[in-house]
């Protein structure tokens, strides 16, 4: 017998039924979503924790060199604690153990289950490779104990697992209370339908074709625009619920993708470079100091294979071509590449390949460059050697000054004894006075840069200091026709100095300003703030420039362009200035001129 309905029932059967069918898939959207942030987070947890207790058995074994690994491992009181207090890290956890390659455990978060054999559990990740609804399915029947696993290697070798049990009722349990108010839900919502629909058929329609629009463009994940609705009866209500659904799911979204975002902010700040890979190469991810390092475009390179980037040949592409063929990680590989100008850059290259049951499923490369430890390295190797002549001045003063002195003595009563000498003889002991002169004025400047000072800090006035010095230069500066020029910042702060040593810092660099304009000009001198707020001087000439080739030389010791220069003055600037917590950088160009910028820290 066929039943026929009228406008109206269908209405209210079709209206009855679409209100039941949004109620269910919102329902579906909840608890598929609550039920794969539930498993997600459960899963993080899980390997977080593994990690952590991984990193305790590295270190129970690296304190116990000399004992059986095993030994060390059911010894080990840090590691011990390690596992029984991950129990009250997740919710979810019932147990954390440590087994070898054949299951035996050897440490466990229940001591009486030590030395048993561990048995074979479903993996936590196998759960989450299901989809939503079948995850469902799996919590609610068979309670089972799911596992997340961490392999432990020793040597380079399989050495056993790290294995953290997650009860899947504890999981349901969780779950269990969002399906029964889901499922109150379903129930409230059809025959709450049947009164609506009956009573507001025609005014139902539009308002439930707008909320399955929304229910629609929330499954496609478009979360832009809320359920709208003005009415204060059932209708109403199911678009707030369902508002209070989206906001829900969006507050979820927004949470997760913040913390990408905050993850992504901390790893593109990065010195090192990172670069992570999909099992064929090609790039998932790399941060801006992979960029600058390799000199190719690879932050907007994702899907783009890493050899096709850098081509079959670069020397990185072979060395990660070879860590995924044999599937073991690459520690600090020097290599040579080249940078963004093709000169040769040295870099220390480690690349770790990432495995699952089924094999490689990608890889992560690390990049540090060395030129900043080479830089170090210099570093030290001048302090060394600066140490080293400090050892030879003792020698140097008596072996060297005090024959000077005597030979300038006898020098003096030679001239005495003679009376009227010849011409010849008057040049020559003129000559010879000035040559031991001349030496030691050497032998003084080299005590100068090898002697240990100490410093006498106090608050100075960088303004004042350098006034004082243009005025003591004054007096050569003038016969030179040499002018100063003073732009002087008046509003930053003191600086801890030693007055006489800064004084005599930039009275080298100003006297050198003005030997570098022989035929006079203006010498100008600065002080300013820079942007992190250390204080700035500038000593700037017109002269003639430094070659680009000798401006990484001018502060080495011994090293000079003037013909009576002794190499002593630029090298003892720059030691001062490193002695007050400063730096020292010049910018020249032949020709045009030179610019000495000192900077100091303030007080």
């Amino acid at each position: 017998m066929r039943i026929a309905l009228g406008i109206r029932g269908k209405e209210i059967l079709g209206i009855s039924l679409l209100v039941l069918l949004i109620v269910s898939v919102a329902i579906v959207v909840h608890l598929s979503t609550t039920t794969r942030l539930l498993l997600k987070d459960a899963s993080e947890k899980g390997t977080f924790q593994a990690q952590q207790i991984f990193s305790g058995s590295t270190r129970a074994v690296a304190r116990a060199r000399g004992s059986h690994p095993k030994n060390a491992l059911r010894r080990d009181r840090e590691l011990r604690a390690l596992l029984e207090s991950s129990i009250g890290y997740s919710p979810h956890l019932v147990y954390a153990m440590i087994t070898d390659q054949s299951n035996l455990i050897l440490v466990h978060s229940q001591r009486s289950r030590e030395g048993q054999q561990a048995p074979s559990r479903p993996q936590i990740e196998q759960l989450l490779t299901l989809n939503s609804l079948r995850q469902l399915v799996v919590l609610a029947g068979r309670h089972q104990v799911f596992e997340t696993t961490l392999s432990l290697s020793l040597n380079d070798r399989p050495f056993g697992a790290v294995r953290l049990g997650l009860a899947g009722g504890l999981l349901w349990r969780e779950l269990s209370a969002t399906v029964q108010r889901s499922l109150l839900l379903a129930v409230l919502a059809f025959p709450l339908a049947w009164v609506v629909a009956f009573v507001l058929s025609n005014l139902v329609v539009v308002p439930l074709r707008h909320i399955a629009q929304g229910v629609d463009r929330m499954t496609r994940g478009e979360f832009d625009t809320a359920f709208a609705s003005d009415r204060d009866d059932e209708v109403g209500q199911i678009a707030a619920k369902l508002n209070l659904l989206w906001r829900q799911i969006q507050e979820d979204r927004s949470s997760l993708i913040s913390e990408k975002t905050r993850l992504e902010g901390i790893v593109h700040h990065f010195e090192d470079a990172i670069i992570l890979l999909n099992r064929d190469q090609a790039i998932i991810f790399a941060n801006p100091a992979a960029e600058a390092l390799l000199a190719h475009p690879l932050v907007n390179a994702a899907g783009q294979s890493l050899r096709h980037i850098l081509e079959a040949n670069h020397p990185l592409a072979e060395a990660v071509g070879e860590v995924f063929l044999r599937q073991q990680p690459m520690r600090n590989l020097a290599l040579t590449v080249p940078d963004d100008r093709g000169a040769p850059l040295d870099v220390l290259a480690s690349a770790y390949p990432i495995l699952d049951k089924n094999g490689i499923v990608g890889g992560m490369i690390l990049l540090k460059n060395t030129e900043p430890l080479r830089q170090i390295q210099s570093l030290v190797d001048y302090s060394r050697k600066l140490a080293d002549l400090g050892k030879l001045t003792s020698g140097v003063a008596h072996e060297v000054k005090n024959p000077l002195n005597a030979m300038i003595i006898h020098l003096e009563l030679l001239k005495q004894k003679l009376n009227d000498p010849p011409e010849a003889v008057v040049q020559s002991l003129e000559f010879l006075g000035g040559e031991i002169h001349r030496l030691d004025r050497v032998v003084q400047g080299f005590l100068r840069f090898v002697r240990p000072q100490t410093l006498q800090l106090k608050p100075l006035d960088l303004n004042t200091l350098l006034q004082n010095v243009a005025r003591t230069a004054n007096v050569q500066g003038a016969a030179d026709q040499i002018t100063f020029t003073f732009h002087l910042d008046g509003g930053f702060p003191s600086i801890n100095g030693d007055p006489e040593l800064l004084q005599q810092a930039f009275l080298n660099l100003v006297l050198n300003a003005c030997q570098a304009m022989p035929d006079g000009g203006a010498v100008i001198i600065e002080t300013d703030r820079t942007a992190g707020g250390m204080v700035q001087a500038r000593v700037i000439d017109h002269g003639g420039g430094i070659p680009a080739g000798d401006l990484d030389k001018i502060f080495r010791l011994y090293y000079t362009t003037k013909p009576d220069g002794n190499g002593i003055g630029l090298s003892l600037v720059y030691r001062i200035v490193q002695m007050h917590g400063g730096s020292i950088e010049v910018d020249s160009m032949v020709g045009q001129g030179t610019t000495m910028t000192v900077t100091f820290p303030t007080t």
